[in-house]
C-alpha cells in the first residue's frame, strides 16, 4: 500500500479483520488507528495489532487519509453527523455498512461533496478469503480507488462495480 494513514471508525470483527489483513501485508502499525466506544474492544485491537486506539472518533480521523466507517448500520447516521465537522476535504470515506447508499452517507456527512466508496465485505473476509464489491462515487480519484481496492484486497478479492445497486447482489452471491 502507498502508505496512506487509515482510521477505522468502529472496531468490530470486520474492522479487526481488515486491520489484521493490512498488518499481514506489511502496513505499519503507526499508519493505522481505530476508534471504538468500548474499552475492551479498543484494548483487544490495540494489543492484537499494535495500533493506536481512541474512544473519540474525531481523534482517530485527525491525521487520516482514508476513513473506514465500520459501524453498525443503525448507528451510521449519528456517527456520520458527529464526524461531519471534523472531516477534511481530501479524505476518502470507505463505508463497509450494509444497505447504506453513498447518497445517504453524503447527506449525513454534510454539504461538502465527499469522496465515498461503498463496499460490503462478506463473512469469509474474517478469514481473509472474502469477496467484496466496491462502488465509488464521482468524487473518488483514481488514487483513492487504488487505496480502497488495496484496503479490501487485504481480506480477499475486491471487484469494482459501475452500479451501486449491484453491491447487494454481489454480497448475496459471494
Amino acid at each position: 500500500m502507498n502508505a496512506p494513514r487509515i482510521a477505522f471508525i468502529g472496531g468490530g470483527n470486520m474492522a479487526a479483520s481488515l486491520i489484521g489483513g493490512l498488518r499481514a501485508q506489511g502496513v505499519a502499525a503507526d499508519a493505522i488507528c481505530a476508534s471504538d466506544p468500548g474499552e475492551e474492544q479498543r484494548h483487544r485491537i490495540s494489543t492484537e495489532h499494535g495500533i493506536q486506539t481512541f474512544a473519540n472518533n474525531a481523534d482517530a480521523l485527525a491525521q487520516a487519509d482514508v476513513v473506514v466507517l465500520a459501524v453498525k448500520p443503525q448507528v451510521m447516521q449519528a456517527v456520520c453527523r458527529d464526524l461531519a465537522g471534523h472531516l477534511q476535504a481530501q479524505q476518502l470515506i470507505v463505508s463497509i455498512a450494509a444497505g447504506i447508499s453513498c447518497e445517504s452517507l453524503q447527506n449525513w456527512l454534510g454539504p461538502q461533496p465527499r469522496a465515498i466508496v461503498r463496499c460490503m465485505p462478506n463473512t469469509p473476509s474474517l478469514l481473509r478469503q472474502g469477496v467484496s464489491g466496491l462502488y465509488a462515487n464521482a468524487q473518488v480519484s483514481a488514487m483513492q480507488k487504488q487505496q480502497a481496492e488495496q484496503l479490501l484486497s487485504a481480506v480477499g478479492l475486491a471487484l469494482w462495480l459501475t452500479d451501486e445497486a449491484l453491491i447487494d447482489a454481489v454480497t448475496a452471491v459471494s
